[in-house]
């Protein structure tokens, strides 16, 4: 039997409603070594009472905070696992045997920094929609075409990788892409072809279209900034910020749509890499021929950018704050 502590967070406020599905399904592991921990923002829906039915099985704390990460952050922080992850307060592991085969393959893997696996989506009321999005990790190819491929309720990091890297970076909405990308250039990123989570998606959540549309060139530059990028990617910076504009766009109609925006990232696009107007015009020829409900992307993931963009869900239903899961 492994000794692998695994420590999972979740971060909640006012999510009472949602939230037992979700600690029943880490409580629901066969995996024993589980340290659960809920990092709650101040909730005055039930969701303390909740908590306290549960005893000793879970560790929670509730009072304010500054936001998503701040709170994952937290509970990290409080957590004594070698293994580390956090679930939104709606999504759930698949259960029983998530854990114990991610833990599994960490073992035999003892270079592997990351695993995920393939998430589900799920309604409101449980009911399996579709897959997530999901491709073999590549670091390149995740900055070229800011493609978002590990979705992230059925993602484990070792603790030690974000000792060495640091923890989620409140400043961005995309916060768990950057923690790949950042994690990418100092670690092992690698896939486990298994069920492991599911993503709920629900009613109530708000999304600022223009602030993750900036947060997509945000992170690109911020990405090229740092000293650990090597020369290969580098040159790829140009392209990489091209299809970072073009990713906004994504945002900017999905969460809209706010055309104005829509054209100023479109032409910046176009600005920072000419030489990408064959993709950028694949790309609004599929916008200009698609009704708006068409160009909303299902739970199955369909895509409205041409490979190899990503597939426009990334985490486009993820919650960046507290106040997004309201």
């Amino acid at each position: 039997m492994s000794s692998l502590i695994v420590s999972l967070v979740i971060p909640s406020l006012n999510r009472a409603h949602l939230l037992r599905p979700t600690i029943e399904s880490v409580l629901g592991q066969d995996y024993p070594l589980i340290e659960c921990i809920v990092v709650d923002g101040g909730s005055t829906d039930g969701t303390l009472a909740l908590l306290k039915t549960y005893g000793d099985r879970i560790r929670w704390v509730s009072e304010p905070d500054q936001g998503h990460a701040d709170a994952i952050n937290k509970g990290w922080r409080m957590s004594r696992g070698e293994v580390l992850a956090w679930l939104n307060a709606d999504d759930i592991w698949e259960a029983p045997s998530a854990v114990r085969q991610v833990v599994a393959f960490l073992e035999e893997r003892p270079h592997v920094d990351v695993v995920y696996g393939d998430c589900g989506n799920i309604d409101a009321d449980g009911t399996l929609e579709g897959m997530s999005y999901v491709r073999d990790w590549d670091l390149a190819y995740a900055v070229k075409f800011h493609d978002h491929c590990i979705p992230q309720p059925a993602a484990f990091i070792r603790r030690a990788i974000l000792e060495k890297v640091g923890f989620l970076d409140t400043r961005f909405y995309a916060m768990d892409k950057e923690l790949w990308w950042r994690i990418g250039l100092h670690g092992a990123i690698q896939r486990i072809p298994c069920l492991l989570a599911h993503a709920r998606s629900t009613s109530g959540k708000s999304h600022d279209g223009p602030q993750m549309a900036e947060d997509c060139v945000r992170l690109a530059r911020h990405f090229f900034a740092l000293d650990q990028v090597p020369p290969e990617l580098m040159q790829e910076k140009r392209r990489a910020l091209s299809n970072a504009y073009l990713r906004g766009v994504d945002y900017a109609y999905l969460f809209g749509p706010h055309w104005l925006l829509m054209c100023k990232y479109t032409l910046a696009a176009l600005i920072v890499d000419p030489s990408n107007v064959p993709f950028l015009a694949r790309r609004l020829g599929r916008f200009l021929f698609r009704r708006r409900g068409q160009g909303r992307t299902p739970a199955g993931g369909t895509r409205l950018a041409d490979k190899p963009a990503a597939s426009l869900r990334e985490k486009a239903d993820r919650p960046a704050s507290h106040s997004n899961m309201q």
